[in-house]
């Protein structure tokens, strides 16, 4: 499937993760689990967008998860914006890659 025509949302009640969210060609699909996707909706307080990149563990990536690249690079923010995706740390930004497995989430930055 071309990931031109999939956007994938992760779903959250404030720093709680209740499912995910598919728009697949006009076609909105939910899943508590990310696994079994059916037509009906879930409720949520929060989307939080995917990069569509998977990290090393075969996890998709969201904005606001915190991710790594090596042991030295530190935790950096992936954030979504108008102006597109970046990975913020300490002021500093940059463009994340668009390979699969590059970057290692090491955790949220919704969680409190």
């Amino acid at each position: 499937m071309n990931s031109l025509d999939e956007v994938r949302w992760r779903l959250r009640n404030e720093d709680t993760i209740v499912g995910y969210e598919r728009h697949i060609s006009g076609r909105i699909w939910s899943s508590p689990d990310g696994l079994w996707w059916r037509g009906e909706r879930l409720g949520y307080t929060h989307k939080d967008r995917c990069l569509m990149v998977k990290d090393v563990n075969n996890q998709w990536l969201f904005e606001g998860d915190l991710v790594s690249w090596n042991p030295a690079s530190g935790l950096w923010r992936l954030v979504h914006s108008s102006k597109g995706w970046h990975l913020c740390q300490d002021g500093f930004t940059c463009p994340p890659p668009r390979e699969h497995r590059l970057l290692k989430r090491e955790a949220f930055a919704f969680v409190k």
